[in-house]
Formats: structure tokens, C-alpha cells, sequence
């Protein structure tokens, strides 16, 4: 997370978010208690998921801005910039639904000017390296 910090405050986002030595920043150590195998399926789906997500799974994608939305049951730090970068994300897959779009708007709107800029770009990186080709400015902001 320090260097995901780092790179928006000097303004290089090189390295989009949830790259393979990421991941374990993202989950959570999950407690232990009558929740734990809840959190620890949690934790173990979300990681398939980036995987999956990197190459262009629809699902996936789907799962990983749900869960960076909502914490995937305390399983996942919620970063709501990272979850909308990952909404871009599928609204350029060209397989996009209206849940899709709904879940662009209830994500991506709330936030800040610059919060939205650093997620257009985080989502930039991502669509070139996911489907070799530049974001498309969605509306849906």
C-alpha cells in the first residue's frame, strides 16, 4: 500500500493495482473464530480472481471490484479507487452488462475529482495490458 501511496503522490502509476506481490496487501489475515473459514474461502477465491481477472475473465473482474468495494466479508481491504479502476476495466471488455454500468455509476460517482483520475488511469494500465488497447472514456462517471 506504501507504494501504491507513493506513486500517487509523485503521479507515476506505473504499476497497476493488484499485481501478483500485491495481493497479500490487499487481503486480510483472517481471524480466528467461528467466521475464519467464511474469510479464509473469501481470501482464497479473491486471489484466483485477480489471477483471472489479469487475463481478461469477465467473472472475475466482476468479483475483484465487488470485493475491493465491499471487503468481501472482511476478507479484502476496501479501496474504492482500486474498485473502480477495475469497473472501467470491464465497462472497456466489450462485454459489459447493465449491472455493469450500475455498478460504475454506485462506485466511481461518489468520489473525488482526483480520486477518479487516479482511477481512470489505474484502469488505463490495465485495459492495455489485459487487452493491448487504450481506455475508452466511459460516461458512466
Amino acid at each position: 500500500m506504501l507504494k501504491f501511496l507513493l506513486a500517487v503522490a509523485i503521479g507515476v502509476f506505473c504499476v497497476a493495482p493488484l499485481q501478483a506481490g500485491d495481493i497479500r496487501s490487499v487481503t486480510k489475515s483472517c481471524p480466528s473464530g467461528e467466521k475464519q473459514a467464511n474469510c479464509e474461502r473469501w481470501v482464497k477465491d479473491f486471489k484466483a480472481a485477480v489471477e483471472l481477472a489479469h487475463k481478461g475473465d469477465h467473472g472475475a473482474q466482476t468479483t475483484v471490484a465487488f470485493c475491493l468495494s465491499t471487503g468481501c466479508h472482511g476478507a479484502v481491504t476496501i479501496d474504492r479507487v482500486a474498485s473502480c479502476s477495475w469497473h472501467l476495466v470491464i465497462a472497456n471488455s466489450g462485454s459489459t452488462t447493465v449491472l455493469d454500468r450500475s455498478n460504475t455509476r454506485n462506485t466511481c460517482r461518489p468520489m473525488t475529482a482526483s480520486q477518479k483520475d487516479e482511477a481512470r488511469a489505474l484502469a488505463s494500465d490495465l485495459v492495455q495490458k489485459i487487452y493491448k488497447r487504450p481506455l475508452v472514456k466511459t460516461d458512466q462517471m
